[in-house]
């Protein structure tokens, strides 16, 4: 990506972080389905396109696991790795889009998936203002740079972010979570957080093991009476946060399904 791309220029794009597990990527489908979604709405062709205009979106989408899974050789075959897909618009030109071609970067780096015992979170002074398009992770991500960067200033692992209602939506990286009395809420996607696909797999966990999730806003006073907060996304599972706004939290007493919900979003289980 040079500097006049658009996706640098005016973030025209998107982007997809996966797991990948030994080589196989966790929840292709669900990813792929997403970023077809994401195509779709911005108006471009999908990248991907091989030599043949024949090609079928099953072609496609074999393409872009052929692609993944070239690149995971390419990095030594981590046994644990993040891939990120970046999709954006070709040409440049000024805010009228000149084409709907795409082009495409693919990268996997290793992870380490060290567990979080002191995980600490807070609340950030970013507004996060609907985002017109909520359900696509774009390149525009500014509020999400900010929050990290708040949260590092201030000696914590994470940050949330708040909408213009003052309700807190979501982290720099990750779906919110909490409990309260008994009861597992998570702030409502018209809130304004993005719709994470291993937050949709918890939801529906929780659901099958008798915890249907309520949608409910999330205030500072809320979240100092929860017995237990979580974070979540694709590539870490479940976060269990230990420390919120520097204040520590009990002993969590959910502590058994967050990890058999994670084992399931880590080790790659059916959605739900």
């Amino acid at each position: 990506m040079n500097m006049l791309d658009r996706g640098q220029r005016y973030g025209d794009g998107f982007f997809d972080t996966m797991l990948l597990k030994e080589g196989k990527p966790v929840w292709p489908l669900a990813h792929w389905d997403r970023m077809v979604s994401a195509a779709k709405t911005l108006d471009l062709a999908w990248p991907f396109h091989g030599k043949s205009p024949d090609l079928t979106l099953t072609d496609l989408y074999n393409e872009w696991l052929q692609a993944l899974q070239n690149n995971w050789i390419k990095a030594d075959r981590p046994s644990m790795a993040k891939v990120r897909t970046v999709v954006w618009r070709a040409g440049n030109g000024d805010f009228t889009p000149p084409t709907e071609r795409f082009e495409c970067h693919i990268s996997v780096h290793p992870l380490d998936l060290k567990i979080e015992n002191s995980f600490r979170l807070g609340p950030s002074t970013v507004v996060q203002c609907p985002p017109l398009i909520p359900w696509i992770k774009s390149l525009s991500a500014m509020p999400y740079v900010l929050a990290a960067n708040f949260a590092k200033k201030q000696g914590w692992d994470d940050a949330l972010l708040v909408n213009t209602q003052g309700n807190f939506i979501e982290s720099s990286r990750s779906n919110l979570f909490y409990w309260v009395d008994g009861i597992c809420y998570t702030p409502s996607l018209v809130e304004g957080c993005l719709p994470g696909i291993a937050a949709q797999y918890l939801t529906k966990f929780l659901s099958k093991n008798g915890n249907v999730v309520q949608y409910a806003a999330a205030t500072n006073q809320i979240l100092r009476e929860a017995s237990a907060i979580w974070l979540t996304n694709s590539i870490r599972g479940i976060t269990q946060v230990r420390y919120w706004d520097d204040d520590a939290l009990g002993q969590d007493p959910y502590s058994d399904l967050a990890a058999a919900a994670n084992e399931g979003i880590q080790g790659g289980s059916e959605l739900p």
